[in-house]
C-alpha cells in the first residue's frame, strides 16, 4: 500500500523505502510466546529495500542487523558522517546490497528483559548462530542444514573449535557478564524508584511501549 501510494503520488522514482521489525515472535513455537528467545522467528526479523538505486528482487545473504539503519539513512540522504560516527560497527545496506555476500560478516544481538535468568548474546555468521547464555552453556546452530534450530552443535565436542571461536569474537565487542550485572542492577534501581517489587506488581503491566506524550496504560493480571 505504501508503495503503491508513492507511485499514486509521482515519488516512487525519487523514493527509498526501508521496511523492518524491531523483533520477530515465536507465537507458540516451541511452546514459547513473546521474543525471548535468540530462535530465528524471534530474532529473525525482514528488512526488505526498494527504491532508486535498489535491484528490484535481488536477495542478499549477509548477515545484517538494526544497527546497519543508522548509516543506511545517512548514505541515502548524503550526510557526511564524522570521524566517531564511522567508528560505529553498521555498514549502510545500500553498500551491502551491492556486493558479493559476506560470510565472515558477523552480528551481534542482546536480551536482557526484566525477570530473565541469564542475559542472551547472539553472534550470527554466514550459517552459523552462536547463543551465549551467562551461567549456562552456549548453543550452536546450522541455519543451512538446520533451519528449525533443532540440532544444538554446541554438545558434540567436534564443534569446541568453533564455540570458542565465537566465544572470543563475542568477549572481543563486550563482557558478558558484566554486561548482565549491569543490565540487573538498572533492572532492580528502577522497579526501586517506582515502589518496590510489589508496588510495580499491584499497578499491572503494559502490552506496548507507549508513543510520546501518551500515557501509558497498565494492565493488572
Amino acid at each position: 500500500m505504501i508503495l503503491e501510494s508513492l507511485e499514486t503520488a509521482g515519488l516512487a522514482g525519487t523514493t527509498r523505502v526501508l521496511f523492518f521489525s524491531d523483533h520477530g515472535t515465536n507465537l507458540g513455537a516451541r511452546a514459547l510466546w513473546g521474543k525471548s528467545s535468540m530462535y530465528e522467528e524471534s530474532a529473525g526479523i525482514p528488512m526488505l529495500m526498494a527504491g532508486p538505486g535498489i535491484a528490484c528482487g535481488a536477495t542478499v545473504a549477509t548477515a545484517v542487523s538494526l544497527v546497519d539503519v543508522y548509516p543506511t539513512i545517512l548514505d541515502w540522504t548524503g550526510v557526511a558522517t564524522t570521524a566517531e560516527e564511522r567508528l560505529l560497527p553498521g555498514r549502510a545496506l545500500s553498500q551491502v546490497a551491492v556486493r558479493p555476500d559476506d560470510d565472515e560478516r558477523t552480528v551481534l544481538s542482546e536480551y536482557h528483559a526484566a525477570g530473565a535468568i541469564s542475559g542472551v548474546f547472539m553472534l550470527r555468521q554466514g550459517r552459523l548462530k552462536y547463543i551465549h547464555y551467562t551461567g549456562y552453556a552456549a548453543e550452536l546452530y546450522d541455519l543451512h542444514d538446520d533451519p528449525e534450530e533443532m540440532n544444538d552443535l554446541g554438545v558434540h565436542p567436534a564443534y569446541a573449535s568453533t564455540i570458542d571461536r565465537f566465544r572470543a569474537m563475542l568477549l572481543a565487542h563486550c563482557n558478558p557478564q558484566d554486561v548482565d550485572r549491569r543490565a540487573k542492577c538498572d533492572q532492580a534501581a528502577l522497579v526501586d524508584r517506582h515502589g518496590g517489587r510489589e508496588a510495580v506488581l499491584a499497578r499491572g503491566g503494559g502490552s506496548y511501549t507507549p508513543i510520546p506524550g501518551e500515557q501509558p496504560m497498565f494492565i493488572k493480571a
